[in-house]
């Protein structure tokens, strides 16, 4: 992993964080459904980045507002959690091309569809 561009910075915005804040320990069970959702984040990827997608949008239910997540920051983020890590702190894009994003419920129906016309890789 890269050193944190944030090292040494007075104004770190993860500086709220303390050394009490740790990942979220799953189960067998949530274990094993993040790394089939992370295998179905490859293969959205897989196939739909060549399309000009750049990755996934998410409501935020915290901050009622939506996120936009490279394909790299999603698999980056389940990576860690199945590592026991905390994700990555990360700067989302300021002004993301809305259209190059895409729900986690699009990706399936997409895939489905594919799969269903015979497409399916």
């Amino acid at each position: 992993m890269p050193r944190d561009p944030f090292a040494d910075d007075p104004f770190d915005p993860a500086s709220f964080l303390t050394e009490d804040d740790e990942a979220i320990e799953l189960s067998e069970d949530e274990r094993i459904l993040l790394q089939r959702e992370l295998e179905m984040v490859k293969k959205f990827r897989r196939i739909l980045e060549p399309t000009g997608l750049k990755g996934l949008v998410f409501f935020c239910d915290h901050c009622d507002d939506e996120h936009f997540c490279t394909w790299d920051i999603v698999e980056g983020n389940m990576r860690s959690t199945l590592a026991g890590e905390l994700a990555p702190m990360h700067e989302p894009c300021l002004y993301p091309d809305q259209d190059a994003y895409v729900s986690w419920e699009y990706c399936t129906g997409y895939l489905d569809g594919m799969h269903r016309a015979g497409r399916h890789s």
